[in-house]
């Protein structure tokens, strides 16, 4: 499988955020991924349902939502109305609560049954392990190699391992295998060989600047074990 680049759109430059996804555009990449944040599942916020209606209308590129929110069960009906190809939740959103696995089994079937792709994200602190009885419902897993919620954190290293133990039990139940967080040419080879299928890229795209980024996706492809 030929590996999936998605820029994140959160760490282009906000005020040029349209001249960066013509570029990524231009440049080939494969979606777009947004992350939503709302300043208590994660410290930062970054934006809400209208920038990502916004950003449906400026591109035919796929768009990929990443809800790190306290409640991603209220952004979903929304989310399928703007025409999203698919919505990762966190599961640590649901964890702790009475009933919270029961409400992320809800909510996975609920953007399976509007016709997105439904994800699961993994903090690097959360065994894969959770993963267990919802394979069923899920399309992608989401390895978060830094702490979501702030652009430009170093690469964790030790989630690695993590990624080539997701691809080994997903390769068999057709579960793509995402990666988000530091990544950048090496990064993102080393991922590719531990098995993943899809790399979400912030600032190694970005920080050379808009007239940089086809350089950038061009050195991302390299990663490409294909």
């Amino acid at each position: 499988m030929r590996v999936q680049i998605a820029p994140s759109v959160y760490a282009s430059p906000l005020l040029r955020m349209g001249e960066a996804i013509a570029a990524a555009e231009a440049a080939g990449v494969d979606a777009l991924h947004l992350d939503v944040m709302d300043g208590q599942f994660v410290p930062a916020i970054s934006f809400g349902m209208l920038l990502v209606r916004e950003i449906r209308a400026k591109t035919s590129l796929p768009l990929d939502v990443h809800l790190m929110v306290a409640k991603p069960g209220n952004f979903l009906d929304e989310l399928s109305a703007i025409g999203v190809r698919g919505v990762t939740v966190h599961l640590e959103a649901f964890d702790g609560r009475q009933g919270g696995s029961n409400e992320l089994g809800e909510a996975l079937r609920t953007i399976r049954g509007a016709g997105m792709r439904a994800g699961i994200a993994l903090k690097p602190g959360t065994p894969d392990k959770v993963l267990d009885g919802f394979e069923a419902d899920i399309d992608d897993v989401l390895v978060m190699t830094v702490e979501p919620g702030a652009s430009g954190q170093s690469f964790r290293w030790d989630q690695v391992e993590k990624i080539g133990r997701v691809s080994a039990r997903a390769r068999s139940l057709g579960i793509r295998v995402a990666v988000d967080g530091g990544i950048n040419p090496e990064t993102g080879e080393a991922c590719v060989i531990a098995g993943a299928d899809y790399l979400v890229v912030g600032s190694a795209l970005f920080s050379g600047g808009l007239e940089g980024v086809g350089l950038a996706v061009s050195r991302m492809r390299g990663t490409d074990r294909t």
